[in-house]
């Protein structure tokens, strides 16, 4: 039963955790690329 629940709890961490690391990077390589570029702001679409 507990190994249920682990599992149950993986497969819920380990999503979130992924979303969260995506994101923090996406916003990295964003502040990197408004440095180098004057264009105008366009809202980046991550849909899978």
């Amino acid at each position: 039963m507990l190994d249920k629940i682990f599992f149950i709890i993986a497969c819920i961490i380990i999503p979130v955790l992924w979303g969260v690391i995506v994101n923090w990077l996406f916003n990295l390589w964003q502040d990197r690329s408004s440095n180098r570029s004057d264009d105008d702001y366009i809202f980046p679409d991550y849909q899978i």
